[in-house]
């Protein structure tokens, strides 16, 4: 990848509406031109090396880590997701649905809602297969996904991914999360840095050839996924059954990754929840009803912030 000003400004522009503390924009701007040029120098000439994050928590449904990056380092971010990882964007299937553009949790409910009358239409009685992994983002294996990365990208490219990777493997990451007081910590080569731009899309695409397989080679025709949230709808239980158990075994032998507890098959008039909406179907009628978790952070938009550490 070659960066060149025009990436830079354009990066810094989208960042700068999301930055609270105007003092590193002031710092940044008095000597803007100088220092988007060495941003420039740094990417091309493989010299550029990442800071450590701002580690903290915040309260949101639960207590969750946030680790947030330096200006300059999310610029870089930004310019390689838009340059090296967007692209890629092709390659995922149209029912994988987070954080995508023109997609997300609205896409996401259309079309359950689309799927759900296809197959009420066809069977009064079906069923549903939930599965959820076990902190994902904690748990993304950094040679697994480099290799799924490396059918589309270059070495170079290849590397700027690694490096950002790499962050993950510092000492100084779990020590901080043990001051936070939280029980999630970073095993070596593993995880995404919570709160990066790039981690969004990794996540996205890390599974991008476990959603082939479910689509292509199992033949779901009703599937969805949002991050590590998949859903197939099927008339069969023991068909669910059956899927079920093949995609633990790829998923734990493949992906190095397994499903928590609240993987299961549900039968459409007992009812399920996905993306905050529970969903019944009984009388060939489809039920809609915001969880009360989800009312609740529709109406209190403003997040509170726990405790917080510095490095």
């Amino acid at each position: 990848m070659k960066a060149d000003f025009k990436d830079i400004e354009e990066a810094y522009l989208k960042i700068r509406k999301s930055i609270r503390n105007k003092k590193k924009l002031y710092l940044f701007e008095k000597n803007y031109y100088s220092n988007c040029n060495m941003l420039v120098d740094k990417i091309n000439s493989g010299n550029y090396t990442y800071s450590n994050y701002h580690i903290f928590t915040i309260i949101e449904k639960k207590k969750r880590l946030i680790m947030s990056s330096t200006l300059e380092d999310k610029i870089v971010n930004h310019v390689i997701c838009k340059k090296i990882l967007l692209p890629l964007d092709k390659y995922l299937i149209d029912s994988n649905c987070a954080t995508r553009i023109g997609k997300g949790t609205s896409y996401a409910r259309k079309l359950l809602d689309k799927y759900l009358v296809k197959i009420k239409n066809k069977s009064s009685t079906f069923y549903i297969l939930k599965f959820d992994f076990s902190k994902y983002f904690y748990n993304i294996n950094h040679k697994v996904l480099l290799n799924k990365l490396s059918k589309y990208l270059n070495n170079e490219d290849l590397l700027l991914i690694k490096d950002i990777l790499n962050t993950t493997n510092n000492d100084y990451i779990n020590n901080t999360i043990t001051r936070l007081g939280m029980d999630t910590f970073y095993k070596k080569n593993t995880g995404l840095p919570i709160g990066n731009y790039t981690s969004q899309f990794l996540a996205v695409f890390y599974l991008n050839d476990l959603d082939r397989f479910i689509k292509e080679e199992l033949g779901c025709k009703y599937y969805i996924r949002y991050m590590d949230d998949g859903i197939i709808l099927d008339s069969n239980k023991e068909r669910l059954k059956d899927i079920l158990r093949i995609l633990e075994s790829i998923v734990n032998r493949e992906y190095l990754l397994e499903f928590n507890n609240k993987t299961k098959i549900y039968k459409s008039t007992e009812g399920f929840t996905f993306l905050g909406i529970n969903y019944k179907v009984k009388n060939n009628k489809i039920s809609r009803r915001i969880v009360s978790k989800t009312r609740r952070r529709l109406l209190n938009k403003n997040i509170k912030y726990c405790f917080k550490y510095e490095k």
